[in-house]
């Protein structure tokens, strides 16, 4: 499976994933709070741990075949 993610990197999606869910778990805030924090916090969680990013890799993908001219170009 491709990774590409940093060790350093998925040290802490992990460790801020599960910060995230122990905050949305315990906080009293309104429910769409709790559920937007546990969500996030198991996305950053699971993407640590397997190494691999889809947002990451569809962002250098789309960086990679831009037809935009760049600064030094213009």
């Amino acid at each position: 499976m491709m990774c590409n993610l940093s060790r350093m990197e998925r040290w802490v999606r992990i460790v801020g994933g599960v910060v995230l869910m122990f905050l949305g778990f315990t906080l009293p805030v309104t429910f769409w709070v709790e559920e937007v924090s546990e969500t996030v916090g198991l996305l950053a969680a699971v993407t640590g741990t397997v190494g691999y990013c889809p947002v990451r890799h569809l962002v250098h993908r789309v960086r990679r075949t831009s037809t935009f001219p760049s600064q030094e170009e213009t």
